[in-house]
């Protein structure tokens, strides 16, 4: 038996699914970064305080970096933005 025959074929069934696979994690970390750059745009006003030295300052910072990841995270999860689905719709 020809074992090489098995191999070959078996790797051709697996490389579409992981490529499609990567494809769709690189398509929803780009989302990720965009919806964390028109996150944190649409709030930098929002977390402003008149000490940004201080302690308060500094823990607002902290909270406003946490909102921010949090929800372009949710974001991009959710694909509410369609920036995934147009990379992976023009990168076939």
């Amino acid at each position: 038996m020809d074992i090489s025959l098995v191999a070959n074929s078996m790797q051709n069934e697996i490389a579409p699914n992981n490529s499609n696979s990567k494809q769709e994690e690189v398509a929803t970390n780009f989302e990720k970064i965009f919806a964390r750059k028109l996150v944190k745009e649409m709030t930098k006003d929002s977390f402003k305080m008149g000490d940004n030295k201080g302690l308060m300052g500094q823990s607002n910072n902290l909270y406003r970096k946490h909102i921010v990841d949090t929800l372009a995270t949710e974001i991009a999860e959710q694909r509410k933005l369609g920036m995934a689905d147009l990379v992976t719709k023009y990168n076939k």
